[in-house]
C-alpha cells in the first residue's frame, strides 16, 4: 500500500506538468466542485463484513488544478450503531490527492469523458468518540488516518456539470497504541464503499470543465495555410472556367460537323487491274482474289463506274482454242464480281482477245485485264 501512495504522489507531479499550456480555465476561482457521499464502512479484517457494516456520510470540497490532478478536502462521519450517547461516533477529515487515470494515460480531449477513473490517496485526522476502533477504551481518541481508493466517475449532461461517483477505499488508523511511528496495519483499517454526486461550478470560460486552448502561433500558421489554399482554389477556378469555355467551343464545333451534309467525293482509284492464270486454265487461284476484291470495292464506291474485262492467252495451242480460253478467263472474273460481290452484271463488259501481246514475256499474257471506265 505504501507503494500505491508513492505512485499517487508521483502521478500527481506528472499530472501537474502535463498540458498546462493548452487548456483554459486555470484561474484560482475555476474548477471548484462540491460533493455529497453516502455509503457504509466496515472493519477490513477480523470482523464479519456485512454484520459490522455501519452507515457513513460526508461532504467533499474539490479543486482541480489540471485535467489530471486535483485535491479534495473530505469530511466523513460514521453513524453510531452501538449503545452510546452520540449519533456519530467516528469522524475522518482528509486531504486527498486525486489523479485522473483516463487523462493521465490517454490525454485530455477537451471535455470530460462519460466514464472516468480516478486514483485517490492522502492523509487526515480521525476522531473516535466511543470504542468502535479499540474495544474496551471508553475515551475519545484522535488519530492520524490514511486513505487510498478509486473513484469511478460518470459525467452526465451535455454541460458535464454533474458527476455520479462510486468510491471504494481503505481507511487506516495510523496511530497504534504503544508504537511511536505510524503504521499501515490491516487490523486497524476499514473498508469504505460510498456513492456520491458532485456538482462542478461554472468557470470563467463559462464551462464546467477545462477547455482546450490552441496555441496562437499555430492558429496564425493555420490561417496562413487557409489563405494560401483559398488563393490556390481561386486560381484553379479560373483555369476551370477557361477549360469549360474550351469544352463548350469544341462541343459547338462537333455539333456543326455533325449537322453538315456529307459531300460526295470521287474515290481516286487505279484504272487497270490484272488477274493472271495458269497455262491452259481459266480457274482463278486464291492468290488473285485480292486484286478482284480491290476492283469490286472501287465499283461499289463509284456507282456510275463500269469495267471492261479483256481476256488474253499465251501463244501455245491453236488460235481457236486460245480465243475461247481468253473469253473464259474474262467471264471467270465477271462471275466472281457478280456472284460474290453483288456487282450488277450490266456494268461489266467481257471480251476474249485471243493471244495477247501486251507483255514482252509470252507467259505474262495469260491474264485478264480489267479497265475501269
Amino acid at each position: 500500500m505504501k507503494r500505491t501512495l508513492l505512485f499517487l504522489m508521483g502521478a500527481l507531479v506528472l499530472g501537474q506538468t502535463q498540458a498546462q499550456n493548452n487548456v483554459s480555465g486555470n484561474k484560482l476561482s475555476d474548477n471548484w466542485s462540491i460533493g455529497l457521499n453516502v455509503g457504509g464502512v466496515t472493519p477490513l479484517i477480523n470482523h464479519p463484513f456485512f454484520e459490522s457494516m455501519r452507515p457513513t456520510m460526508g461532504l467533499t470540497i474539490n479543486k482541480q488544478f489540471s485535467p489530471i490532478y486535483g485535491l479534495s478536502l473530505e469530511g466523513m462521519a460514521s453513524i453510531n450503531t452501538n449503545a452510546s450517547y452520540t449519533a456519530f461516533d467516528v469522524y475522518n477529515l482528509s486531504l486527498l490527492h486525486r489523479v485522473n487515470l483516463n487523462n493521465l494515460f490517454c490525454s485530455y480531449k477537451g471535455k470530460p469523458s462519460l466514464f472516468e477513473v480516478e486514483a485517490v490517496g492522502g492523509f487526515g485526522w480521525l476522531h473516535s468518540t466511543n470504542p468502535y476502533w479499540k474495544q474496551g477504551d471508553p475515551h475519545d481518541r484522535n488519530h492520524v488516518s490514511a486513505k487510498a481508493g478509486m473513484n469511478f466517475n460518470f459525467n452526465i449532461g451535455d454541460s458535464k456539470a454533474w458527476t455520479i461517483a462510486v468510491k471504494p477505499a481503505v481507511v487506516w488508523d495510523m496511530t497504534i497504541k504503544g508504537q511511536e511511528h505510524l503504521n499501515f496495519d490491516a487490523r486497524q483499517a476499514a473498508f469504505e464503499l460510498t456513492a456520491g454526486v458532485v456538482y462542478h461550478f461554472k468557470n470563467s470560460t463559462d464551462k464546467h470543465y477545462y477547455s482546450i486552448e490552441c496555441d496562437r502561433d499555430e492558429i496564425d500558421a493555420l490561417n496562413a495555410m487557409i489563405s494560401s489554399m483559398r488563393q490556390e482554389v481561386a486560381s484553379k477556378d479560373g483555369e476551370l472556367e477557361n477549360a469549360k469555355s474550351k469544352i463548350n467551343q469544341l462541343q459547338n464545333d462537333l455539333n456543326d460537323c455533325r449537322n453538315k451534309k456529307p459531300v460526295a467525293t470521287t474515290v481516286a482509284a487505279e484504272k487497270d487491274y490484272y488477274v493472271t492464270f495458269r497455262q491452259g486454265k481459266s480457274t482463278i487461284d486464291a492468290l488473285q482474289m485480292p486484286s478482284i476484291e480491290k476492283l469490286a470495292n472501287v465499283l461499289k464506291e463509284n456507282s456510275n463506274a463500269k469495267v471492261t474485262i479483256s481476256g488474253y492467252a499465251s501463244p501455245e495451242g491453236n488460235a481457236e482454242f486460245n480465243q475461247k480460253l481468253s473469253l473464259k478467263r474474262a467471264e471467270a472474273v465477271k462471275k466472281i464480281l457478280v456472284k460474290q460481290y453483288n456487282i450488277d452484271e450490266s456494268r461489266i463488259k467481257t471480251e476474249g482477245k485471243g493471244v495477247g501481246s501486251v507483255f514482252s514475256n509470252p507467259d505474262w499474257n495469260r491474264v485478264s485485264i480489267c479497265i475501269v471506265d
